[in-house]
């Protein structure tokens, strides 16, 4: 009798098996896995809305500049012409640290482009052109 308790107790005092081991690593590997890539995504995503503001910015930026001076820079003159004449303190860049496009379209109106995360023309998803259109 006192043997079959003193194995009944050393059972209970065992540890984790390797396998059970194995299998809570695994599940914590998927974890950490599915974290990783919902943040990825979400800074992904935080660097498109930056990037939206920032050219929204620039456009209250423009409009200011028209007001001033009667009319928007030229496509020539770029952005870079509301830091010349003081209505920006600096030439902004979007969230991957590159310069806008600027185009002039006619008199009243202009197009500010950020090629998205790629860099390229053209892209889905987070690779997508950023454009708003005044």
């Amino acid at each position: 009798m006192k043997k079959n308790m003193a194995r009944s107790l050393a059972r209970s005092r065992r540890g984790m098996t390797l396998i059970e081991i194995m299998v809570v690593i695994a599940i914590l590997g998927m974890m950490a896995t599915i974290i990783t890539v919902a943040y990825i995504r979400y800074l992904d995503q935080s660097k498109v809305d930056g990037t939206n503001i920032q050219m929204h910015n620039v456009a209250q930026a423009m409009d200011a500049y028209k007001v001033q001076f009667g009319q928007y820079p030229t496509t020539e003159q770029g952005i870079q012409e509301l830091v010349n004449k003081k209505v920006m303190p600096s030439l902004p860049k979007d969230k991957w640290d590159r310069d806008f496009e600027y185009i002039r379209n006619k008199s009243d109106s202009y197009t500010i482009k950020s090629y998205g995360s790629d860099g390229a023309a053209g892209g889905e998803n987070f690779d997508k052109d950023l454009i708003l259109e005044q």
